[in-house]
């Protein structure tokens, strides 16, 4: 089967590229005549307009002079500039007859949506009609874009590696956020736990907040409060063993976003037996429940605060949780079963 995959650069940093990542290493590559095809560099605006304008005449040279045929198009898209350009490659795709899979990301498309024009919203519409499946991450999703279009809409959750992981809970000193570092992540609000925490917790307990974005602000701030013994700002962690030992040495993980679709960091953190503390944004209390972790509302830092006093005041609790997370990832949140549904449409769409 011929298929082309549609998404970011693989020096892009986020959740596209980690579910992509994913899908290579579990070996879709393998099993489909797969060709990755990137179309946003993830630089300044302007490399990034060049980019994709390279990439888009390169498509449609493929397509239209050299008649390149493929059984499938799986186009990841997101919100905004992701939108706009995969629209651009939709229309591509459509007007050759090529089948379909719009796999959508990005945990602020909704408000994308109802912040645009009246005409607008029909293009964004008549955009995810030309799909022939539209991939939503969860049940909550899926709700979602069915209220906005008419193509068929499936649940696919996203799905990572599981892992072998000690249970014992020494040497495990790590309150951990891994991501973008923004309000709309909420990481403010966890330099405010952080300050609640000073003196209530054990000092050997540091928080760590690890990723792009507003980090040299998120350092003045945490300076500006002198908690700088409680937090370690790495930046961005590319390199998968220092995420492991950061996960390996966490005992509690925390996401308080504002908006999401399905974090790939929660899925992560799960699979080495961290209990989650997260909000009730995106699909995300579809992932955690009370055998997994604590759900609280955004921007309530008094709950996150006390959730993570619970949580290490009560280790026998975080066995518990240790336990039911590697039976969430294996049973749920598995890339290797993710694999076979991904085949599945494909195989349903293109009727190969």
């Amino acid at each position: 089967m011929n298929v082309i995959m549609i998404g970011s650069h693989l020096r892009v940093t986020g959740g596209i590229t980690r579910v992509v990542k994913n899908y290579m290493q579990a070996g879709l590559n393998e099993k489909t005549n797969l060709e990755y095809f990137p179309t946003y560099y993830g630089s300044n605006h302007f490399v990034n307009i060049l980019y994709f304008t390279i990439q888009y005449i390169k498509l449609f040279f493929q397509l239209n002079v050299l008649n390149r045929k493929y059984d499938v198009a799986h186009i990841h898209m997101s919100y905004k500039g992701s939108f706009i350009r995969k629209m651009y490659i939709v229309n591509l795709f459509s007007r050759k007859g090529i089948p379909i899979i719009i796999h959508m990301h990005g945990g602020y498309f909704k408000q994308f949506y109802s912040e645009s024009s009246e005409a607008y919203k029909e293009k964004i519409t008549d955009t995810l009609n030309k799909a022939d499946v539209l991939i939503a991450l969860g049940y909550e999703w899926k709700k979602y874009y069915e209220s906005i279009c008419s193509t068929r809409v499936v649940s696919l959750e996203n799905a990572v590696f599981p892992k072998e992981f000690d249970q014992n809970q020494n040497g495990k000193i790590y309150i951990t956020a891994m991501g973008l570092l923004s309000p709309k992540k909420g990481t403010y609000d966890l330099i405010e736990v952080g300050a609640k925490l000073k003196g209530r917790i054990d000092n050997k307990y540091k928080f760590v907040l690890a990723g792009d974005g507003e980090v040299e602000k998120i350092k003045q701030k945490i300076t500006s409060l002198n908690l700088n013994d409680l937090f370690i700002i790495p930046g961005w962690i590319s390199e998968d063993e220092k995420i492991e030992e950061i996960y390996r040495k966490s005992i509690i993980y925390v996401l308080p976003s504002y908006f999401e679709g399905m974090p790939m960091s929660i899925l992560e953190a799960m699979s080495y037996g961290l209990p989650i503390i997260s909000t009730n944004v995106g699909s995300i209390s579809g992932v955690v429940k009370k055998s997994n972790g604590i759900i609280v509302n955004p921007g309530d830092v008094d709950s996150i605060a006390n959730s993570i006093v619970k949580l290490l005041n009560e280790p026998e609790i975080i066995g518990e949780i240790s336990l039911n997370n590697r039976k969430k990832i294996e049973g749920n949140y598995n890339i290797y079963n993710s694999i076979n549904q991904v085949l599945c449409l494909y195989q349903d769409v293109s009727k190969v």
